[in-house]
């Protein structure tokens, strides 16, 4: 027996008495939760982050760094400047594990990909264009952090000079 969501969706079944556009609504609405819920984790993330690398001498110079103009090259979740001048450009990836063991299948940093370093690359070098920073030296990190909701424990790994 199809559940009420397959049985909207199936052409033969239609007529099967479900009210097709609620339960499209419904799970527009839950795809929509879903999305804020990564939202704010990946603010908590970012805050963590931002947080760890204050603590370890980093200053802030800039945090979600986008375009402006309308199309997409990507974002830089936080850019910090290191004691020698050096900009960094940082990647922040979070997952959230609700195991009682910190044993993630895929982890945060597994998740930025050579495609992800190249957008990073070229919003770096807009971003370095923009702030008239054109020689400096600079670099990409990624912070990977899991949350473990059991535990109540925060996972930091800090990853400096991704190339691809």
């Amino acid at each position: 027996m199809p559940s009420a969501r397959q049985t909207c969706f199936r052409r033969d079944e239609v007529k099967s008495g479900f009210n097709c556009r609620l339960l499209i609504t419904d799970f527009i609405k839950m795809v929509k939760e879903e999305r804020q819920q990564r939202l704010k984790l990946g603010d908590r993330g970012e805050k963590v982050a931002a947080n760890y690398l204050l603590a370890q001498g980093y200053e802030m110079v800039s945090a979600n760094f986008s375009n402006d103009k309308g199309y997409r090259w990507g974002e830089i979740d936080l850019v910090v400047k290191n004691k020698r001048g050096q900009i960094i450009f940082v990647e922040v990836k979070t997952r959230q594990n609700n195991k009682s063991e910190n044993n993630e299948d895929i982890l945060p940093e597994e998740n930025v990909t050579p495609q992800k370093i190249r957008k990073i690359e070229k919003a770096a070098n807009v971003f370095l264009k923009e702030n008239d920073l054109s020689g400096v030296d600079w670099r990409i990190d990624v912070v990977a952090i899991i949350f473990n909701n059991v535990s109540r424990k925060i996972s930091l790994k800090h990853i400096k000079y991704i190339r691809i």
